[in-house]
């Protein structure tokens, strides 16, 4: 299980920008949590969140 960082284009309203700017990537990113098996099959795939959002805290809203 691990977190991926997608990039997206820059949010134009302020508060969504410092949501989504992710300082690991240095730019705006979503998240996803992805859980693999050992033959790299997708076993799960999260919704979306902000880039700025850690792995640890990272569970569905």
């Amino acid at each position: 299980m691990d977190g991926t960082e997608r990039p997206v284009q820059r949010p134009t309203d302020s508060e969504k920008q410092k949501l989504n700017y992710s300082g690991k990537k240095k730019r705006h990113t979503s998240q996803h949590l992805a859980a693999v098996d050992q033959n790299k099959q997708v076993l799960l795939l999260s919704l979306a969140r902000e880039g700025k959002l850690h792995d640890k805290k990272f569970h569905s809203p």
